[in-house]
């Protein structure tokens, strides 16, 4: 079993001798990797989280000053950025809540066309979402130009508007399901004429 380094790597470390910074990296990889398996990630992520922390500890390596063991030292650094990609992957996921998004929404108008054999092109149908976002309250316009276009999650929308994630995810559905609406009418007006 290969144990974490001593003190002496560690200071050697600090001070950025080459050798001792490869032993350091060397002897604690085993216990990272260990500690990566508590977080529910998938094997790649878990082989990227261990590069970043690896790259972690030997750039913050000066950082440690044996205030604690430098095992709750490395806990500390490897729980973090298991922590950030976690937080990453859920902001992530908090964009894509429940609904189309603005692609999906352009692409609506196109494969409605498309069953009429009419060609829509990229740039009209771009045009029609614009013209049906305008039409939306300001309150959801924001909120959707926001998330879509400013790639925010909800969490820093609600802080921006000062609302709540809730009004900003229920304000969300509604422009999306008003935004669904105007497209599909305003297809089937158009493959009607």
């Amino acid at each position: 079993m290969v144990t974490l380094p001593d003190s002496s790597v560690i200071t050697n470390a600090q001070s950025g001798d080459t050798k001792a910074l490869e032993e350091l990296a060397k002897r604690i990889r085993p216990h990272v990797e260990r500690q990566l398996t508590r977080y529910p990630v998938s094997e790649e992520d878990r082989q990227d989280l261990l590069q970043s922390t690896l790259m972690q500890v030997i750039r913050k390596i000066s950082s440690f000053r044996g205030d604690s063991s430098f095992s709750t030292w490395l806990f500390r650094v490897t729980a973090n950025e298991a922590l950030m990609m976690m937080r990453s992957h859920r902001r992530h996921r908090a964009r894509l809540v429940e609904g189309l998004d603005m692609e999906d929404l352009g692409a609506l108008v196109e494969a409605q066309a498309a069953n009429h054999g009419t060609h829509v092109a990229t740039s009209e149908r771009d045009a029609r979402v614009r013209e049906a976002l305008e039409d939306l309250p300001e309150s959801y316009r924001t909120v959707v130009v926001a998330h879509y276009h400013q790639d925010l999650g909800l969490q820093e929308i609600a802080d921006r508007f000062r609302i709540s994630e809730s009004a900003v995810r229920s304000r969300l559905h509604r422009a999306r399901s008003r935004l669904r609406e105007v497209l599909a009418a305003d297809s089937s007006a158009n493959i009607a004429a």
